[in-house]
């Protein structure tokens, strides 16, 4: 009963992101099987990329970090991180993210705000 609170609460406010799964679906459909020249012009050069034993590349985006202080002080950084296998001639065979829930607090842990990377991107939840 609370998430459908915490949901009208998003809907409300139009503030609420994606979530990392569906994220990951949105970004597997728009650009698996495409050239991964398409997301160096979206995102810009890879953060590293190293070619694997069976002439495939890997690719990783990281394309936000947030760091936040705990409650004892010490600091802990979440980042949106979109990794990337691409095929020798270039073609996106895989897609994945690290995407950690957006925002602090209690809303934050249970994913009301989307994940980090669903916010970057300006990912609306579908549905």
């Amino acid at each position: 009963m609370r998430l459908v609170g915490v949901t009208a609460i998003c809907a409300v406010l139009g503030a609420c992101a994606a979530s990392a799964p569906e994220v990951r679906a949105r970004l597997g459909q728009e650009y698996v099987g495409k050239n991964v020249d398409t997301l160096v012009m979206k995102w810009g050069p890879p953060t590293s990329s190293f070619r694997m034993n069976r002439g495939q590349s890997s690719y990783v985006w990281q394309l936000a970090t947030e760091t936040t202080l705990t409650s004892d002080r010490s600091a802990k950084t979440y980042a949106c991180k979109v990794n990337v296998v691409a095929s020798p001639t270039g073609i996106i065979e895989q897609l994945n993210t690290e995407d950690p829930n957006a925002g602090d607090g209690l809303l934050g842990v249970v994913g009301a705000y989307g994940s980090m990377c669903g916010e970057r991107l300006g990912m609306k939840p579908q549905g």
